[in-house]
């Protein structure tokens, strides 16, 4: 191979990546965004761990990560549950971010009302295992709670 052509990919490996990490921080300001200007309760509060992704707070116990999937220019975003003291950690969900700015091919990361609601339809079956326990007044494990839905599986 000339150097030429190595320079080329070489250039067009870098466009890309870096386009994906735009979309990437796109969607993380977008979510970011929506959850803290909603005007609904989701009781969330924001935690600050950027190197790894986001990190919500839900109810003050629990922490929602959303994360990039691990690999070199990975399309795949990660949601996970876990304690507050990381004892458990469960994948709730997964979307497909593509270079087109579009979630799972259908939703726009610019878009705050899109993006919110995506992210609630993922993370819906905490919420639905949240609060069959409370209104049971059950205690729960993060086991517990997503061992109810059919796709998290722990990690």
């Amino acid at each position: 191979m000339i150097l030429s052509e190595l320079s080329q990919k070489a250039e067009f490996i870098a466009d890309r990546h870096r386009s994906l990490q735009s979309q990437w921080h796109t969607y993380c300001n977008t979510l970011v965004q929506a959850i803290t200007l909603s005007k609904h309760k989701l009781h969330h509060a924001m935690g600050c761990e950027p190197q790894t992704g986001l990190c919500f707070f839900l109810f003050d116990h629990f922490v929602i990560r959303v994360e990039q999937g691990e690999g070199f220019h990975c399309h795949t975003i990660h949601y996970f549950m876990e304690s507050r003291d990381g004892g458990e950690r469960a994948l709730i969900a997964s979307a497909q971010l593509d270079q087109n700015g579009q979630l799972d091919g259908a939703v726009d990361i610019r878009d705050r009302e899109q993006v919110l609601e995506h992210y609630l339809n993922k993370i819906n079956a905490v919420y639905e295992g949240l609060y069959e326990a409370v209104q049971s007044d059950a205690p729960l494990r993060i086991s517990a709670l997503l061992a109810k839905g059919d796709k998290p599986a722990a990690v």
